[in-house]
C-alpha cells in the first residue's frame, strides 16, 4: 500500500537532508501515535535519499532491552555525510538516548542528518531534554482526501458509503484503514491494540466492552484492581493514543478498535455484567454485556428477575438474549414461562408482531398461572389494538372473562378496544374496574390518562386534553414504561395541536414517526393520516400528497383510506384537478370505517361534499352537510362540527340554505370553548358568512393567515371581497380580492383562483392583466417552494434522510420531491441537481 497524505512530511525530511549536505546537519525527531505510518514514512524517506545517491544507514533497536550501536558509548562508524535512520526510538535503552543527546552538537557542523522516529506518548519525559536540542516533527491523522485515496487503492474502486462510514471509525489512522477490508480484521486489530497495551491489555478489553459505562470505578471492580492502578493504566493507554479519559470515563479513541476488541472479548462479558451489578448500574447497562455473553444458570436467573421490566422498552439485543435464554432452559424449568412472557412482550414492542403472537399463544397452551396467562393475553390484545382490530382485541380477552372480572391492566385494554368501536358505555364499565387501581399501577394510570384525553378532545376540551397528555408524558418519564402508550401520547398530542391550529403538530408527529415505524402497527397509518391532515391545514400540499402516497403504499390501511383520499380530494379540488379528485373519491367510497378511522369519518364526508360543491352539485353537497350537521357521521355525536364548521357553513350559505347555516353556527357557539385559535377563527368566519359582515370576514382572514391556515385565510378574503362588491365598495373589494388571489397563488390553488374569478366577475370585479401568472411546467421556475427548498438541500450535499430531518417531514416526502425535481428539470441524477442549482439563472 502506498503512502498517503505525507507529502509535507517528506518535504520536511528532504529539506533537512539538503541542509545537512550544506554542512548544517542535525537530529530530527519524528513523533506519531501508533498506526499513523511512521515506519512507512521513514522507509519512503530513506528510499528517496538513496535515489539521490546519498548514503543511508539504518540503526536497529534490538529487543528485548533496546540496545543499539550507540549503547556502548563508542562513536559509531557512520558515513561522513548522508542520512542515518533510527526507527522505534521509544524502545531504545537509556544509553542510546544519552548518546544521541551528546551527538547533537557534533552533528551541527557535519553533512549528516540523523532521523529518529518514536511513538509520541511513550514515556515522553525520557525524551524531553533530547527534543529541546533537536528538531521535532509530529505526524497527525490523515485528512479526508488522503483517506479517500487510500480506500480507493485498497478496494480498486470508488469507496462505498458503508466503507466510508466504517472508515470514520478509524479516525484517519492509516494502519487501521488498511485493515478495514480484511476478513480477519477483528483478530488482527485486537492483536495490534493489545500488543501495544502490554500489561494494560485486560484494561483495554474491559474498556472496549463496557463502552460508555467504562468509568474508572466500574473498570476497577471488573479487573479486581484498586481504582488508582486502573487510572494509571488508563493514562498509559492514553499516552499510547489508544484511549481518552473524559469525565472519569475511559473510552477507546478509535471506534474500529473498540468494536473489534469488544467482538473478540466476549468471554469477559459476564464478568463485566457482574461488576456493573455490584455498582448498582441500571439493568439496561447489564443487558448490554449479557447480550454477547454465553447463557448459563447465573445469567438465566438474573434475567428472570429483570425481564418483565426490560421487555417494556427492549433493544434488539434484549430480544436475542431472551430468545437464547428461552432456548437454553429445559421444559419444566420454573423460570421458563416467565421468560417466555417477557419474550412475547419484547417481541411486541420491537415490532415483531408475528413472533410475539406465536410466543404468547404457545405460552398459553402450557396453561400457566394467572400472572403469566394475563400477560400473554395482554400481548394478543395489544397486537389486535395496534392493527386497528378492536373486535379481535375483545376476542383475545374473552377467555380471561371466564375467570371473573378483568384485572386492571386487561380492563384498560378492554376500554381502549371499546373506545375504538365507539362503545362509550363499555368504556365507562371498563374504566370503573380499572380506576381504583390507578394509584398503585402506573401502567393502568397511563392508559386511563390517554383514554380520558381522547374523551376530552372529542368533546372539544382541548386544553384539558393537553393537560392529561402532559401528565401521561410525566408518568412515562418517571414511572411507567410502555412503548405503545408512548406512541399514543405523541399521536394524540399531534391531533390536539392540529385542532388548535398549532404548527407544532408537525414537530410532534416527526418525533413520533421513528417509534411508529419501529412498531409497525396500524398506528403507523394513523400517523400518516395525522401528518397528511396537519400538512394540508398548514398549506403544505405537496408534502401532504406525498404523505398520502406513502400511507396508501402500505399493505393494510386499517380503514384510513377514506380520510386519506378525502384529504387528497380537497387538495386536488383546490388545485382545479377535478378528474384526479374524482379518482380519489372513488377510492374513498370503498373504505369501511372501523377502529380509530371511525373518528375520521367526517373528514371523508366533507371531502365528498367539497367535490360535489366544486362540480356544481349543490343538492348532493347539502345532503352530506346535513348529515354532518345532524351528528350522523362518526362517533363524535356532532362535536366534530366545530372542526369542519367553516366548510359546512360556506357550502350551506353558498347553496342558499340559511337555516342549516344558522343551526351549524349555533352548534359551534355551544362547542367552542375559546382555547383553540382555529375554532375561534372558524366561528368568526362562519358568523361573518352568515351575517354578511365584512369586518368579521376580514378579521377571520387575518386570524387564519397569522395562525397557519392559508387556504381558509384566502377564502375568507375572497368572501369579504364578494360582500364588499355587493355593497358597491369596488376598490375595497378589489383589494380583498387581490389578497385572496395572492394567497391562492402561493398554494398553487388554480381551481380556487378560477372559481374566485368567476364569482367576482359577476360583481364586475376583475384582476386585469396583473394577476398571478401560471407556474411553468419545466425549468427551475416550475418548482414549488417545497421542491425548491429540497433542491437547495440536495445541492448542499444532504441525503434524502438528512433533508427530511431538516424539513421535519418523512423521507418518503423528500423522495417524492426529488423525483418531481428531476422530472421537471429533465435531470437524471442528484449530481445534475447540484450542478444545475449552482448554474441556475
Amino acid at each position: 500500500m502506498g503512502l498517503f497524505g505525507r507529502d509535507e512530511s517528506l518535504r520536511r525530511l528532504a529539506d533537512a537532508a539538503l541542509a545537512a549536505q550544506d554542512g548544517r546537519g542535525g537530529l530530527l525527531v519524528l513523533r506519531a501515535d501508533p498506526g499513523l505510518g511512521l515506519s512507512a514514512l521513514l522507509d519512503a524517506h530513506a528510499e528517496a535519499m538513496r535515489s539521490t545517491g546519498l548514503p543511508v544507514r539504518r540503526v536497529a533497536v534490538l529487543p528485548p532491552h533496546g540496545r543499539t550501536v550507540l549503547s556502548e558509548g563508542v562513536p559509531p562508524q557512520w558515513p561522513e555525510s548522508g542520512v542515518v535512520v533510527i526507527d522505534d526510538l521509544h524502545r531504545a535503552d537509556d544509553a542510546t538516548v544519552l548518546a544521541l543527546h551528546d551527538l547533537v552538537e557534533e552533528l551541527s557542523g557535519r553533512p549528516l542528518l540523523v532521523v529518529a522516529g518514536r511513538h509520541r506518548g511513550a514515556a515522553p519525559e525520557r525524551f524531553a531534554h533530547l527534543e529541546r536540542t533537536a528538531a521535532v516533527h509530529d505526524l497527525h491523522p490523515l485528512d479526508d482526501a488522503p483517506v479517500h485515496d487510500l480506500l480507493t487503492e485498497l478496494t480498486g474502486a470508488e469507496p462505498s458509503e458503508s466503507l466510508r462510514r466504517l472508515a470514520a471509525g478509524a479516525a484517519g489512522n492509516p494502519w487501521l484503514l488498511s485493515q478495514l477490508t480484511s476478513e480477519n480484521r477483528a483478530r488482527t486489530v485486537t492483536a495490534w491494540a493489545t500488543g501495544l497495551a502490554g500489561r494494560d491489555a485486560a484494561l483495554l478489553r474491559f474498556a472496549a466492552i463496557m463502552a460508555d459505562r467504562a468509568c474508572v470505578e466500574d473498570l476497577a471492580v471488573a479487573l479486581g484492581s484498586p481504582p488508582a492502578e486502573v487510572l494509571a493504566g488508563a493514562e498509559r493507554l492514553t499516552a499510547l493514543g489508544l484511549t481518552d479519559i473524559t469525565d472519569g470515563a475511559v473510552r477507546l479513541r478509535h471506534a474500529v478498535v473498540r468494536e473489534d476488541v469488544a467482538a473478540t472479548s466476549a468471554a469477559l462479558r459476564t464478568t463485566a455484567a457482574k461488576a456493573l451489578i455490584g455498582r448498582n448500574a441500571p439493568a439496561e447497562a447489564v443487558v448490554e454485556q449479557l447480550i454477547h455473553a454465553p447463557v448459563d444458570s447465573w445469567l438465566a436467573a438474573w434475567l428472570g428477575g429483570h425481564a418483565e421490566k426490560l421487555a417494556a422498552d427492549p433493544t434488539p439485543g434484549l430480544v436475542d438474549l431472551l430468545e437464547r435464554t428461552v432456548a437454553h432452559l429445559v421444559p419444566g424449568d420454573p423460570g421458563l414461562l416467565p421468560l417466555r412472557a417477557a419474550l412475547a412482550e419484547a417481541q411486541l414492542w420491537s415490532g415483531r408482531l408475528e413472533a410475539a403472537e406465536h410466543t404468547a399463544s404457545t405460552t398459553l397452551m402450557a396453561r400457566p398461572d394467572a400472572p403469566i396467562r394475563r400477560r400473554s393475553r395482554a400481548v394478543l390484545a395489544l397486537i389486535r389494538i395496534g392493527a386497528m382490530d378492536p373486535e379481535g382485541a375483545a376476542k383475545a380477552l374473552d377467555p380471561e372473562r371466564a375467570h371473573g372480572e378483568l384485572p386492571p391492566r386487561l380492563a384498560v385494554l378492554d376500554a381502549t378496544a371499546r373506545l375504538l368501536v365507539g362503545d362509550l358505555t363499555g368504556v365507562e364499565h371498563a374504566l370503573d374496574i380499572a380506576e381504583p387501581h390507578a394509584a398503585d399501577d402506573s401502567v393502568v394510570a397511563l392508559y386511563l390518562l390517554n383514554i380520558k384525553a381522547i374523551g376530552r378532545f372529542v368533546f372539544r376540551d382541548l386544553t384539558g386534553a393537553l393537560e392529561l397528555l402532559d401528565q401521561a408524558d410525566a408518568l412515562l418519564e418517571v414511572a411507567a414504561s410502555d412503548r405503545g402508550q408512548r406512541l399514543m401520547v405523541g399521536l394524540l398530542r399531534a391531533v390536539v395541536q392540529d385542532l388548535r391550529q398549532e404548527r407544532a403538530a408537525l414537530d410532534t408527529v416527526a418525533r413520533a414517526r421513528p417509534l411508529a415505524q419501529e412498531l409497525g402497527t396500524g398506528l403507523l397509518v394513523w400517523l400518516h393520516t395525522i401528518t397528511a391532515l396537519a400538512l394540508f391545514n398548514n398549506g403544505l400540499w405537496d408534502e401532504s400528497l406525498a404523505e398520502i402516497e406513502a400511507a396508501t403504499a402500505l399493505p393494510d390501511l386499517h380503514s384510513f383510506d377514506g380520510p386519506l383520499h378525502a384529504i387528497a380530494i380537497a387538495i386536488l379540488v383546490h388545485r382545479g384537478d377535478l378528474p384526479g379528485a374524482r379518482a380519489h373519491a372513488e377510492l374513498a367510497k370503498r373504505a369501511e370505517p372501523r377502529g380509530v378511522a371511525l373518528f375520521y369519518e367526517q373528514i371523508t364526508a366533507i371531502g365528498h361534499a367539497v367535490l360535489a360543491d366544486a362540480e356544481g352539485d349543490s343538492q348532493r353537497a347539502l345532503e352530506i352537510v346535513r348529515t354532518l350537521a345532524n351528528g350522523d357521521v362518526g362517533v363524535h355525536n356532532g362535536h366534530a362540527v366545530s372542526t369542519i364548521g367553516a366548510r359546512i357553513v360556506r357550502i350551506a350559505v353558498g347553496s342558499g340554505d340559511r337555516a342549516l347555516a344558522e343551526r351549524v353556527v349555533a352548534h359551534m357557539q355551544e362547542l367552542v370553548t375559546g382555547d383553540s385559535l382555529g375554532e375561534r377563527g372558524a366561528l368568526t368566519y362562519c358568523q361573518g358568512l352568515l351575517d354578511g359582515d365584512v369586518d368579521l370576514l376580514l378579521d377571520a382572514a387575518q386570524q387564519f393567515a397569522e395562525n397557519g391556515s392559508p387556504v381558509t385565510a384566502a377564502r375568507a378574503a375572497q368572501d369579504a371581497a364578494k360582500v364588499l362588491a355587493a355593497s358597491g365598495r369596488s376598490a375595497d373589494a378589489r383589494a380583498a380580492y387581490r389578497t385572496a388571489i395572492e394567497r391562492f397563488a402561493e398554494l398553487a390553488a388554480a381551481g380556487e383562483i378560477h372559481r374566485a374569478d368567476a364569482e367576482l366577475r359577476a360583481f364586475g370585479v376583475r384582476r386585469g392583466a396583473t394577476g398571478p401568472r401560471r407556474r411553468p411546467k419545466h425549468g427551475w421556475e416550475s418548482l414549488t417552494a417545497a421542491e425548491h427548498r429540497v433542491a437547495e438541500l440536495v445541492a448542499q450535499g444532504l441525503t434524502n434522510r438528512e433533508a427530511a430531518e431538516r424539513l421535519i417531514v418523512s423521507v418518503r416526502t423528500v423522495d417524492s420531491h426529488v423525483s418531481k425535481i428531476l422530472a421537471k428539470l429533465g435531470y437524471a441524477s442528484r449530481v445534475e441537481i447540484v450542478l444545475g442549482f449552482e448554474r441556475r439563472g
